[in-house]
Parts: C-alpha cells; sequence; structure tokens
C-alpha cells in the first residue's frame, strides 16, 4: 500500500512551530503542553510525589526553580567530530533554559560502539539515552531483554509534536509486541535501488537514461559503453556493486536481507507465485539474475575482478570521479545524486529499478532509546522531542556553532565552508545530514543540498511501498545456529555468482544444496510459526 500519512504534514509542524518561536527560543509549545500533562498525571498520585515529580519535570524557567536535570546519553557517529565538547556546550545553555535540562554526552565511533555499549548495558551502567539500532546494539535483542525502557504510553504526552509528525507506519515499525522502545529517525520511507549513473559520459555516448526500467534494459547501455569507450581507447568499467538484494526487491522477513526468508511485494513485480515465506535463492529470479550478470561479465561491462573492487568503495569513488567508472548500484536518498555531483565535478543521474519500499527493517535502522534504568524518562523523552522538532537544535548539532562551522546563508541554509574559506575537512564539526540524531527535517539545510530537498523526500515518502509484514520482527533465537551456518554459505556462493564471476548453471545447484545442508528448511519453518503467532496477534 502507499504512505498515506505524508512527510508535508511532518514539516508544516516542525515549520508552524519553528515560526512560532523563533530560531532562538524554537518549539515553546514542546514545554508549554508537557507541563501541565505532567501536573495533571501527578495530581492523580499522593500530595507529596507529586510536587516532586511538578518540580522536576517542569522547565526551569517556568517553574523559577534553579534544578537541572543532567541526562547521562551514549551516541554512535562517525567521525567523532573534534569540536563535540564546545557545541555540547552550546546546547547545554540552550536546553537549560529551554526545558530544564543538560546532557552528559559520551559519543563514540561506530566500530567501537557496536562492541563497547552492549558491554555498558549488560554491566549495569547508568544512562538515560543511548543510540540502537539493528546493526549496533541490536535494539530488538536489548527491548527484549528490558535494558529499554517501555515509551509507547509517555511519547504522546512528552514528546507529542515528534509523535504526530512521525508516520503512523515507522511506529509500527519500530513496535516490539505492540509496544515503543525507541523513538527513530523519520528520514526517507524505505530503501529504493537502482544506478548512479556519469550523465555527461551518458549524453556523450548518445544514451538515452529514461528507457530503463529494468536490469534487462540496462544491457544495451552497457554494450555502448563498452564499445564507445574502447574505440576510445579508454575501456571504461560499465556497472560496479551488482547485488540481487539490492536489485530484485522483496520483503526480508528475518530483517537481513541476505539470508533466505523473503516474502513477495505484489507492488514490485516480481515473485508472483512464491509462497508467504520462501527461499529468494531457489527462485527463478535468481537464477535469472545470476545468468544476466553473468553475460555482462563474459562481455567485459564489469570490472576484472568485481567482488574485490566492490569492496574498496574509495577506489570505486574515485574511479567514478575520474570518468573510469560509468556507474554502480546504490540505495537512495534524495538528495544523493546532487550531492555526488558536488563531489565528482561531473553530473549524476540516479536511474531508479524501482519505487521506494518500506519495511520494518528501515524504521531500525536508527533509534533513540531511553534505559530501562532511567531516573528522568520524561525529561529524556522532552530532549529527544527537541533534537526532532527544535530547528536552533537540529541545525546546532549537525552544523555547530554559527561563525565556527558555518555561515548562515538567508533564513533557511548554512555553509559549512563558509564562502570557500573552509575545507570541509577541516571543520571541525560538520555532520551535514546527521540523520543518527533524528529526522533532518528540523534543520537548516547546508547548501550542497538542493533548494528543494524537503520537497525531494515529500515526493519521495509519498511514493513508498509499505512491505505486507510491516511491524513483524524475527526472533532469531530460536535459530542462531541455523543463521550463523547459513550466513556462511551466502558468503561463500553469492558474491560470485552475484557478480558474474562463476557459471550459474554449474554452481547455483551447489548453493542451493549447501543451502539445504545448513538448515535452510528449519530457518523458513521457524519465520512462518513466528509470523503466524504475529498475524494472529495483530487479528486479535
Amino acid at each position: 500500500m502507499k504512505m498515506k500519512k505524508l512527510l508535508s504534514t511532518g514539516l508544516a509542524l516542525i515549520l508552524t512551530t519553528a515560526m512560532l518561536a523563533g530560531c532562538g527560543s524554537s518549539s515553546q509549545t514542546t514545554t508549554q503542553t508537557a507541563a501541565p500533562e505532567a501536573a495533571e498525571s501527578a495530581a492523580a498520585t499522593e500530595e507529596a510525589s507529586a510536587a516532586e515529580t511538578t518540580a522536576e519535570e517542569a522547565p526551569a524557567e517556568e517553574t523559577g526553580s534553579d534544578e537541572i536535570v543532567t541526562l547521562k546519553w551514549y551516541m554512535s557517529i562517525n567521525p567523532v567530530a573534534a569540536d563535540t565538547d564546545k557545541v555540547m556546550a552550546e546546547l547545554n545553555e540552550y536546553t537549560k533554559e529551554k526545558i530544564g535540562v543538560e546532557i552528559d554526552y559520551t559519543v563514540i565511533a561506530n566500530p567501537d560502539y557496536k562492541e563497547k555499549m552492549p558491554t555498558l548495558i549488560n554491566s549495569g551502567d547508568y544512562f538515560d539515552i543511548c543510540f540502537t539500532a539493528n546493526w549496533t546494539t541490536n535494539y530488538t535483542q536489548f527491548a527484549g531483554r528490558g535494558a529499554f525502557m517501555d515509551i509507547s504510553e509517555l511519547l504522546p504526552q512528552y514528546a507529542k509534536e515528534t509523535w504526530e509528525f512521525v508516520p503512523q507506519e515507522i511506529w509500527t515499525a519500530a513496535s516490539i509486541d505492540g509496544k515503543i522502545y525507541g523513538v527513530p529517525s523519520y528520514k526517507e520511507m524505505g530503501w529504493q535501488a537502482g544506478f548512479f549513473v556519469n550523465s555527461d559520459m551518458a549524453e556523450e555516448y548518445g544514451i538515452d537514461l529514461s528507457t530503463v526500467k529494468t536490469l534487462e534494459d540496462y544491457t544495451e547501455v552497457l554494450k555502448t559503453v563498452k564499445e564507445k569507450s574502447t574505440a576510445a581507447g579508454q575501456n571504461v568499467i560499465g556497472v560496479s556493486g551488482m547485488n540481487f538484494n539490492l536489485t530484485t526487491p522483496y520483503e526480508s522477513l528475518t530483517g537481513t536481507p541476505a539470508l533466505p526468508g523473503a516474502s513477495p511485494v505484489a507492488e514490485m513485480d516480481n515473485f508472483a507465485g512464491e509462497a508467504e515465506v520462501f527461499n529468494q535463492y531457489a527462485s527463478q529470479e535468481y537464477m535469472d539474475y545470476c545468468n544476466l550478470v553473468r553475460d555482462w561479465y563474459n562481455n567485459g561491462y564489469l570490472s576484472a575482478d568485481p567482488v574485490n573492487y566492490d569492496t574498496d568503495t574509495a577506489n570505486r569513488d574515485n574511479d567514478f570521479a575520474n570518468g573510469k567508472l560509468f556507474s554502480y548500484v546504490i540505495s537512495y536518498a534524495p538528495g544523493a545524486a546532487e550531492s555526488e555531483e558536488a563531489k565528482t565535478g561531473h553530473g549524476v543521474t540516479f536511474v531508479p529499478l524501482m519505487d521506494p519500499l518500506f519495511e520494518t527493517r528501515n524504521a531500525m535502522g536508527g533509534l533513540l532509546a531511553i534505559s530501562s534504568a532511567s531516573e528522568y524518562p520524561e525529561k529524556s523523552l522532552e530532549f529527544i522531542n527537541l533534537l526532532n522538532t527544535d530547528e536552533y537544535v537540529g541545525t546546532l548539532i549537525r552544523h555547530g556553532i554559527e561563525g565556527e562551522h558555518y555561515t548562515a546563508v538567508g533564513d533557511t541554509q548554512v555553509d559549512r565552508t563558509m564562502g570557500g574559506t573552509l575545507d570541509p575537512a577541516d571543520n571541525g564539526y560538520d555532520y551535514t545530514y546527521g540523520w543518527q540524531f533524528g529526522t533532518p527535517f528540523n534543520q537548516k539545510w547546508d547548501i550542497s543540498y538542493p533548494d528543494n530537498i524537503e520537497e525531494m523526500f515529500t515526493e519521495y515518502n509519498e511514493s513508498a511501498v509499505t512491505a505486507p509484514h510491516n511491524g513483524f520482527t524475527f526472533d532469531t533465537t530460536p535459530v542462531e545456529a541455523e543463521i550463523a551456518a547459513l550466513t556462511s554459505t551466502v558468503e561463500e556462493y553469492a558474491k560470485a555468482l552475484e557478480s558474474g564471476m562463476v557459471d550459474p548453471a554449474d554452481n547455483v545447484p551447489k548453493f542451493l544444496q549447501a543451502l539445504e545442508d545448513n538448515g535452510v528448511q528449519v530457518l523458513l519453518d521457524e519465520i512462518q510459526t513466528q509470523l503466524d503467532a504475529w498475524g494472529g496477534a495483530a487479528a486479535e
């Protein structure tokens, strides 16, 4: 189904709030709304408890109290900016006055965070807020273990604006057994695969990219690139990054697209006739894909060693910028082509292979969760609400301090190069898009993004298809041994098959047998069992 609740609704809420309050005190309605509701809730309890709760929850400027609540926030992001402490000091000056909160901020680079944060949680270290996802500090697992607080009832009261502008599809996807344990980052709805293409080269070679609707259509494009570049003595690589899981869309029921366990999405026009739960590698689509890419490889449209070539993204990016690579597969987000064009210095066009597809796993890509041991869950949500709705906070947390890390461009944009006088590599604080902090729609955008970037997101999100099992989260616990074995099997066979390096006729049957030997049916059966239970619970 298509998205019903539009991005524009959320943007209208954010912009209205910002216009009413102004940049220095935006989202004033956040505190004005939360405090009366908190007082009503407290009044229902004992009088002494009510007095304590009211004093704690009310903003300092409204209560006259000097009490400031300190929230411990663990964050994962790369790189760790040099001027982080300086920016957080500015943030604290604002939040202390705004909601009576200061942040004790610990930021850890992504690879280290993946190891350190679970250890901190398991050892019982105190925190209020932490970054979590399906790829680091596993959201589902730690919510299931009771590490994160159920915030379902608190959200509409203490993060009212965020609760209202984030589409219901995202809240559903972030739910576990009907409960919400984290605030997801609302950005592009889902994922959309296609090609980034050197459009200057396409024009030079007389290629009409508008004719490309499917992978098969791309064969003629690659043929032209091969012929014309070879004739010019350049021998340009036609395409990089071929991947079945990106270019042939299905709903991943495990949350890990490379694992067997798919479900058809009718709007995507593939996998017709497959069961509700099926092994995508045993499908006709997989064999057709492998045969197609094998032909591309044999015809010299890919690099000589695409598996190794595709792992070196820096080399790929350099070749794309220098005209040695014509195109590569990408999971797109609005504004990405324009950003790539600015980096490469030549035209870049995105050629989509599908409409955007929104799955449960897309909402699990980044969330802010509140510890179940937090002493200040209400204040934590008020702060997360500021991250998602306050333009000053949204701009500061991404771009740093005006005059030091960026200059203002009009009322709605910033320039991280400060008029070309500052190399972004030398900028002490720059998280240009910064989705990890929450929705990017409450910031002043860097001038590297198109003027109509928010309209581009609106169009993208309105075109998204919601997968049929949105909200289903697979519990891997019963089949951990099978998943480990199957992951190794996919790693062994899929890369070479999907980049055309080996013959599908010989190797797909070997791949399927290895999957069978390592428990693929056990995995599929477990998915179906959990899916049936989930569907039954939803029906009730």
